[in-house]
């Protein structure tokens, strides 16, 4: 019985050793593109060969030679990557003489804080990647912009008054109706609500911002006419559907102006009178502060904390 269980055994591991000597080894990825190389050339300073970090809305050129030794291109692509994913819509299509060899300066203006990689590939007739040499080159925007993430600003209690109501956007603190007086040069603007009766005779608030510089205080139970000095910063309306906008739009300093600069900013107060006509969940007042400086604040939500106390959860992106 043992001498039939060690045939077996022997019959068993030759078979397994003739299946792995007749396996043929795989490519790897490592060595599957070398025939496609990819030089990036330091033609001017503007030019980026490895790394460069630069301000926003800086323009830098990715000046590049691409060449294939076995094969031919067909189209040529230049992908720029960032943390949020990649654009490959950038394709230079070769022609005849350019099949082996191609050489040209790619443009690009930076408008994104945080690193943008660019890398060049080729792909055959067939449409096939046939390699990218293994390179790339990273350009870092430098930090043109400031963030305050999910800050809850509450509606007034118009009799403890101790709730924090007012906010600095150059900051992203807060601060109550009782220690406002005191930090009057920090705060850009207060919040409110009024009621009013919808079709169905039913009561909806409006809820609104107002900077503590308008000529009549639309919250008149706070009196803020002798705080000084009073910041004298600008609003849009409130603009909705601009949670995408904020997120992927609104990704450095310059990207946030031009955002700004395409709405109307010239209010002290906003006068929603109706809730959807208000501070709304989704929506976003552009602003423009004493200093000059843009800015996009984001209505995360309107909601009430625990003790159903209603707030604002906003989210702010300003320059620098």
């Amino acid at each position: 019985m043992k001498i039939k269980n060690i045939s077996k055994f022997f019959l068993l591991a030759s078979s397994v050793f003739m299946l792995t000597s007749c396996k043929k080894e795989a490519d790897s990825i490592f060595d599957m593109f070398e025939d496609v190389t990819v030089t990036f050339n330091n033609s001017d300073p503007k030019t980026v060969v490895d790394y460069k970090q630069v301000d926003d809305n800086t323009e830098v050129w990715i000046d590049f030679t691409i060449n294939s030794a076995k094969e031919d291109m067909y189209t040529v692509t230049v992908e720029r990557t960032t943390g949020t994913g990649f654009d490959r819509s950038t394709v230079y299509t070769l022609t005849n003489d350019q099949r082996r060899s191609f050489s040209t300066i790619f443009k690009y203006k930076l408008q994104r804080d945080g690193q943008t990689s660019f890398r060049v590939f080729a792909r055959n007739q067939k449409g096939v990647y046939i390699g990218d040499g293994y390179k790339k080159v990273v350009v870092d925007g430098k930090t043109s912009y400031k963030v305050f993430l999910n800050r809850n600003i509450y509606l007034p209690d118009t009799v403890a008054k101790v709730l924090p109501s007012f906010f600095s956007l150059n900051e992203g603190t807060l601060f109550s109706y009782n220690d406002g007086a005191a930090n009057a040069a920090k705060i850009d603007f207060g919040v409110y609500r009024k009621a009013y009766l919808n079709s169905s005779g039913q009561t909806e608030y409006a809820v609104n911002l107002y900077s503590i510089s308008t000529p009549t205080s639309p919250l008149t139970v706070y009196d803020v006419s002798t705080w000084s000095p009073k910041r004298t910063t600008k609003f849009s309306a409130p603009i909705a559907t601009q949670v995408a906008i904020f997120g992927g739009n609104a990704v450095s300093g310059s990207t946030i102006e031009t955002l700004a600069k395409a709405r109307t900013i010239n209010l002290n107060a906003t006068v929603g009178a109706t809730a959807a006509a208000g501070l709304v969940t989704g929506s976003a007042i552009f602003f423009l502060t004493p200093e000059g400086k843009y800015g996009m604040m984001l209505i995360n939500s309107v909601t009430s904390d625990f003790e159903k106390k209603p707030l604002l959860n906003v989210s702010v992106k300003m320059q620098n």
